[in-house]
């Protein structure tokens, strides 16, 4: 996968960027000037992987380390695109739920194709094709994809996340009836990056992690008392003073996620200079990012959440600092109002540095909704080699006391139990007692 292996000298010289090579250079395998999967060398998901190659320098080795297809991951969303390459193997189920706007009627269906592009871009995230030559790579491995899409078509309007327009928002009583029919359809993971981009109806829970909203909380808790793992956004309004985590990742039981980016000496969009160096990105926690109380608490279970890597450019068109974004699949339908409506278009080429080849529609793009489905699929890939964290407490315990402590470079301190590392907690599910450094 060329985004996740990094590019030769070679490469970026034909790609008119003769800015050296970042081929399987860690710990990022990309630079500013050169794109790439920062985000998942960050979680140290290349180790993750390497639990199943023999002579891994390990005393483990399982080949279900690559992610196993009996491990179902829900996606609730804007729909997925089926018709993208990094998906169409991917998906095992399909289901629409959308309300219409009096809330009257609900419309059910198969068909969820992703007209937005958010849903796929965060199904890329979490589980996109792995070792298949194009593109990148999904935390999750080879993990199967439950695809729900609980939004209406969208319009321009949409194009703001922050719209209020109805036409724009997901009912509530959608996103439970995804949640319903996910928990009895099988699925072993539910990921929704709702409460950040795109919001979820309501704005947190009444306290004692009950969500404000009865209908999307009793799913939600449908869910975990069948032992299924929630992962949910925490929402993206904390440099506006919002306050706490939003529903659903406020509610009892569901594991939260908070987003990361890199100083790497340019200006971000929080405004953060923590030391990093072009040379030497450190990681922080973007200003965006909603969080609960206490901030932190790393490596407890008892935090209000877990931050993963989500990204924190200056402006939506305005940073070409590829370390200050997640890039990753969009969608090949998006909508158009006419042939020359292009607020949904994502970049739609064959992949970097190349001008031929398989289309690869991608798009650079940033928030909490980028970190959740990070999470989510490394909680599949890691029940791909283990039961022994099929229950949600179990598997937030397992992350949190594997996760990475980012206040020792001088980071933002509200990023809960820490942040993401699939690598360590992969070697604890296998009993790596010393996991090679």
């Amino acid at each position: 996968d060329p985004y996740f292996d990094g590019f030769t000298s070679a490469q970026n010289t034909l790609a008119g960027n003769g800015t050296g090579s970042t081929f399987e250079q860690l710990p990022f395998a990309e630079t500013a000037a050169i794109p790439g999967q920062w985000d998942m060398h960050a979680i140290q998901l290349e180790h993750a992987y390497g639990y199943s190659q023999a002579n891994n320098g390990s005393n483990v080795t399982n080949v279900n380390a690559l992610g196993s297809t009996a491990i179902n991951l829900a996606i609730i969303d804007t729909g997925e695109d089926a018709n993208h390459p990094e998906l169409a193997s991917k998906i095992v189920r399909q289901r629409c739920f959308i309300t219409n706007a009096l809330g009257t009627a609900q419309s059910t269906g198969g068909f969820t194709q992703d007209e937005d592009g958010h849903g796929t871009d965060v199904s890329g995230i979490a589980a996109a094709d792995s070792n298949n030559g194009l593109g990148f790579t999904g935390a999750g491995g080879k993990v199967s994809i439950f695809a729900y899409r609980v939004f209406p078509t969208p319009w321009d309007a949409c194009f703001n996340p922050d719209s209020t327009d109805p036409q724009c928002e997901v009912d509530t009583a959608d996103i439970a009836s995804a949640i319903t029919d996910a928990v009895n359809a099988g699925a072993n993971v539910i990921s929704m990056s709702l409460g950040g981009s795109g919001g979820s109806g309501n704005s947190g829970c009444t306290g004692n992690g009950v969500d404000s909203d009865p209908t999307e909380g009793n799913a939600v808790q449908y869910a975990i008392a069948h032992n299924v793992i929630v992962v949910a956004a925490s929402g993206n309004s904390g440099a506006t003073g919002g306050a706490g985590v939003a529903a659903p990742g406020c509610d009892n039981g569901v594991i939260a996620v908070g987003a990361t980016s890199l100083d790497d000496g340019s200006a971000n969009g929080s405004g953060t200079s923590v030391g990093g160096t072009a040379a030497l990105p450190v990681e922080y926690v973007a200003s965006y990012s909603q969080y609960g109380t206490p901030a932190s608490m790393p490596g407890s279970a008892s935090a209000w959440g877990i931050v993963a890597p989500g990204g924190d450019p200056t402006g939506s068109a305005t940073d070409n600092d590829n370390l200050h974004w997640i890039e990753n699949i969009w969608t090949t339908t998006p909508y158009e109002s006419t042939a020359s409506d292009l607020d949904f278009q994502g970049s739609c080429k064959p992949d970097y540095p190349t001008s031929v080849g398989t289309t690869d529609c991608r798009t650079l793009i940033a928030g909490t909704s980028m970190a959740t489905p990070h999470v989510a699929g490394a909680i599949a890939l890691i029940l791909s080699v283990s039961g022994a964290y099929s229950t949600p407490a179990l598997m937030k315990g397992l992350l949190c006391s594997t996760a990475d402590n980012l206040s020792v470079n001088g980071s933002t301190p509200s990023q809960g139990c820490g942040r993401l590392n699939v690598y360590r907690a992969m070697a604890t599910a296998l009993g790596d007692t010393s996991p090679p450094t």
